[in-house]
């Protein structure tokens, strides 16, 4: 009988399984570590070429802008010392520059417009301060809007709007006599144009050389007001008191007679119409009295020991 082998052969079969996988493994992790390292190689370049675009940026930038700066320079050094950009003066004395044109003159001179350009004659209509000249030309009596604008190469175009009158102002001078002006609605002061009449323009009095301009806005809006209402009746009015706007003050002639009536600051047309209408039966009453207060509707009160225009 023969021995039986003291040792057996005794089978593993996921020790096996993982004896075989791991060359398998190691074989793989062998080929996949050039591969990664081929990787990494490749995208260094680009990575280099990237980081030097992001460093070379800044000088471009910087010569791109300086090179901006000095073509600007150079350009506008030929605007400003090119003769053909000049605004020239007339050539003879007396005579309008044919580089300035100006539109929607007529009361206002001609020769002061010209005078706000005098430094910019001679000189290139780049350096022109548009804004500033525009300021100035407001500043000229009867000018109320103005615009003003560049044609090139050596033009300049204004266009004006002028002021309306709308009444005469007698202004009140500390010991001097009163002076007269013209008024707007926007209670600007006008000067008197020669050879022009205004005949239908009634007189605001009351108003003195301090007043402010927005002061004689109001003042000048309540009279419009009170000549819009009457309508047609304010052809007996020839003076208006505006010292308190609340409390109009007339001069009007009526049947030959001058007489100052209150009106106080609504209920025109009604005020006067009533006045007008018993005028007739008031100077039989009060042939002395020519000062009324209508201040009250349907009443008219003659005041007497008052002279005309006084409160």
């Amino acid at each position: 009988m023969s021995r039986r082998s003291v040792t057996e052969d005794v089978e593993y079969p996921l020790l096996d399984q993982m004896e075989s996988e791991e060359p398998a493994a190691r074989e793989r992790s062998k080929r996949s570590r050039p591969a990664k390292r081929d990787r990494e190689e490749a995208e260094h370049p680009k990575r280099r070429r990237i980081n030097l675009f992001y460093w070379t940026l800044p000088f471009f930038a910087l010569v791109a802008a300086f090179a901006l700066t000095m073509a600007f320079h150079r350009v506008e050094a030929f605007l400003i010392n090119d003769s053909r950009f000049h605004l020239k003066n007339a050539a003879d004395y007396g005579k309008d520059p044919a580089e300035v044109k100006i539109a929607g003159i007529q009361r206002a001179s001609k020769a002061e417009i010209l005078r706000v350009l005098e430094q910019d004659f001679g000189r290139s209509l780049y350096l022109f301060p548009l804004a500033e000249r525009r300021r100035n030309l407001l500043a000229v009596d009867w000018v109320k809007e103005a615009t003003v604008s560049r044609r090139w190469p050596n033009q300049i175009h204004i266009t004006l709007t002028e002021r309306e009158p709308v009444a005469f102002a007698q202004i009140n001078v500390p010991d001097s006599v009163p002076r007269f002006h013209l008024i707007d609605a926007d209670g600007v002061l006008l000067p008197l144009p020669k050879g022009e009449k205004f005949d239908t323009f009634v007189v605001l009095t009351g108003l003195n050389a301090k007043d402010a301009e927005a002061g004689r806005r109001i003042r000048v809006q309540q009279v419009l007001a009170m000549l819009g209402d009457i309508g047609p009746l304010a052809a007996h009015v020839s003076e208006v008191d505006v010292r308190d706007p609340a409390n109009l003050q007339t001069a009007m002639q009526v049947e030959k007679r001058v007489v100052t009536v209150k009106l106080g600051s609504r209920n025109f047309r009604q005020r006067m119409q009533n006045f007008l209408s018993n005028f007739a039966e008031i100077r039989k009453a009060r042939p002395n009295s020519t000062v009324f207060d209508l201040r009250i509707d349907d009443r008219i009160t003659a005041v007497e020991g008052v002279t005309g225009g006084q409160p």
